[in-house]
């Protein structure tokens, strides 16, 4: 894998790739970074697939944007990081906000994407984006003694302790902060958008995959019954820290999917 920047009309983007098979563009979760995909990039390889996994605007080590910026703010970005790497198509895999981006990148420019993966479909009723939203903002003030990190640790820890590796967890809570104040931009735009419609619209070869330890493990029963034509496929356990932690696992599930 070698490291790279693109720059963009959201600034400079950040990108990790390498190898010359099928390209598969991977989009991260929020607040995390391309580094999510870091243990699955070479069972990729392996397979024949080219990883192409860019840190969206405002995370990791990409430019932040000046003003919240909207999913298909986000998916308009992508496009001059493929013209960037001179790759014309690419398969997409998005992970809980990477999939509402790749669903919108998909939906927008048809031409570019060839086959879609969704893990972890952010797909909300209207309540439960009203309440996401009116929950958005995480204190991210830095603290003297440290406790800051103690606390978004013991947050994390809370919730998928004994389940995910400490690895998982110091990422998920080292990557918070190196977003800083601006770490909530990518949430709120994914609680804002409309994934329902963007599932219907939905044209390309799709595969829907789950493990039953993430917290949107419960979305898929609904989603059978909006797009039965979707391939699905599901994995037992991990949590929403599975890429990471399961990385062999998670690309052998996916690799014949995305070479078609």
């Amino acid at each position: 894998m070698r490291k790279g920047y693109a720059d963009t009309p959201m600034g400079q983007v950040h990108y990790q790739t390498g190898g010359s098979g099928t390209p598969l563009l991977l989009l991260h979760m929020t607040p995390q970074s391309s580094h999510q995909f870091d243990h699955a990039f070479e069972p990729l390889l392996a397979a024949g697939i080219r990883p192409i996994a860019p840190d969206i605007p405002g995370y990791g080590a990409s430019d932040t944007p000046s003003e919240p910026p909207s999913i298909e703010e986000y998916a308009a970005v992508l496009p001059h990081v493929l013209d960037h790497l001179a790759v014309d198509r690419v398969a997409v895999a998005g992970h809980h906000t990477g999939a509402s981006i790749g669903c919108e990148l998909a939906n927008a420019f048809p031409d570019r994407v060839s086959r879609v993966v969704l893990h972890g479909v952010p797909w909300y009723t209207e309540e439960e984006r009203e309440q996401r939203l009116a929950n958005l903002h995480v204190d991210a003030t830095l603290k003297e003694d440290g406790s800051h990190l103690t606390d978004r640790w013991n947050w994390i820890w809370g919730r998928v302790g004994g389940r995910a590796s400490m690895e998982a967890c110091h990422m998920g809570t080292v990557e918070a902060f190196v977003n800083g104040e601006e770490e909530w931009y990518c949430h709120q735009a994914g609680f804002r958008y409309d994934m329902g419609a963007a599932l219907k619209r939905l044209r390309q070869p799709t595969l829907v995959i789950t493990n039953t330890g993430d917290p949107l493990h419960y979305v898929v029963a609904g989603l059978r019954e909006l797009r039965p034509d979707f391939e699905y496929r599901e994995l037992e356990g991990g949590t929403v820290f599975m890429i990471w932690d399961e990385g062999q696992r998670w690309a052998s599930a996916i690799a014949d999917f995305v070479k078609g």
